[in-house]
């Protein structure tokens, strides 16, 4: 009965995720795109991180999703309009 946390580095696992009973998938891998164009979005996301590229969000099954930024780059190794972030998540 306790609360799942999931940890899954991709986090487009989460439609594997659902209905599996956990309570929150915490997830990286997209840095949310490195760079975003306003009304357009991320120019180019990594396989794993297309759908749910960056922020929380609930999944139909009740589940959070929460994919960080990150302070990390990949290529090309540039950040536009997408900040690095360090997130801190309290659980009660």
């Amino acid at each position: 009965d306790a609360p799942k946390i999931l940890l899954v580095h991709e986090p487009d696992f989460a439609d594997f995720a659902q209905n599996r009973g956990i309570m929150l998938q915490l997830s990286g891998h997209s840095h949310g795109g490195q760079i975003r164009l306003p009304r357009v979005g991320a120019l180019l996301l990594p396989f794993g991180g297309r759908k749910y590229p960056m922020g929380l969000r609930r999944m139909p099954d009740g589940m959070w999703l929460y994919t960080t930024r990150g302070v990390g780059l990949g290529m090309p190794p540039v950040r536009i309009n997408c900040p690095a972030e360090i997130t801190l998540i309290t659980l009660t």
